[in-house]
């Protein structure tokens, strides 16, 4: 099966199933947790050179040659983050200037202390900023519904949130098959390496409290760029943007999940383990 088909097949199947709500879904502090430094970045910039099969044709990433596109989910610029990317030497070429936020772990505490960790034995990447002080928030722009043929279903309604946009705490998890601590450093820009992974982002709606919203990405791309830095890719290149919204109400441990639609979300967002 293409990867395109398999993109398919996966989001119909995960948005069919019964959502958990972040406080279930969340994996224990406990749980083999690492500690570590999120960036999102304002910006995507991928530089890994990678065939990918999306929409039954096949796209080659050509590195340094990739579009560079603005990010639709990005920090607050509270904690103001690195601005290059990519400064690893050869065969990597270091791009800036950039902009982006960084969020540290056990900081920014309020009700509970900002969590970004490597938790479930370091197989889920963890960013909770629920509940800290200010609070830390992040923010996403649904503004880029998918048009027709660009997406697995239907393409959402930019004025869900208020100009498409929504700035908002929340609870961010990107899941690998196996830990991240496990992956080995990209050996070229072709990084055979690579790993794919899954997203899923929740937050409160800003007008209804009994409301909760869920995005998810069901492919993206991970990349170890040294032993201790990850990078998080979901761009045009292979329509790992995609992703899909959904609106959960009702029970807190059985909640109706209404789909509202695929809607393009770009992100670059580097893991650095201190």
């Amino acid at each position: 099966m293409k990867r395109g088909d398999l993109l398919r097949t996966t989001a119909l199947v995960v948005l069919a199933t019964v959502a958990l709500l972040p406080g279930l879904f969340a994996a224990k502090p406990g749980s083999g947790s690492l500690p570590i430094t999120v960036h999102l970045h304002d910006t995507v910039v991928d530089e890994q050179n990678t065939t990918a099969y999306y929409n039954n044709g096949t796209t080659f990433c050509s590195g340094t040659n990739n579009p560079v596109q603005p990010s639709a989910f990005t920090g607050d610029h509270v904690v103001l983050g690195p601005t290059t990317a990519y400064d690893f030497g050869s065969p990597w070429s270091t791009f800036s200037p950039l902009s982006s936020t960084s969020y540290v772990n056990n900081s920014n505490c309020g009700n509970n202390c900002l969590r970004a960790q490597f938790n479930s034995n370091s197989k889920i990447l963890t960013l909770d900023t629920r509940g800290t002080a200010g609070p830390r928030a992040m923010r996403l722009d649904f503004s880029n519904p998918c048009a027709a043929g660009q997406c697995p279903g239907p393409g959402g309604s930019a004025s869900v949130f208020d100009n498409g946009v929504v700035t908002t705490d929340g609870l961010l998890n990107v899941t690998l098959d196996f830990p991240y601590t496990s992956m080995e450093v990209c050996s070229s820009r072709a990084c055979p390496e690579a790993q794919p992974a899954f997203a899923k982002f929740w937050f409160n709606d800003p007008s209804a409290s009994d409301v909760t919203w869920r995005v998810d990405w069901v492919y993206l791309r991970v990349l170890r760029m040294t032993t201790d830095t990850w990078y998080i890719l979901a761009d045009s290149c292979d329509g790992s943007q995609i992703a899909g919204l959904s609106k959960l109400t009702g029970n807190r441990t059985k909640p109706k999940a209404v789909f509202n639609g695929y809607y393009k979300v770009p992100f670059f967002q580097a893991a650095v383990r201190p």
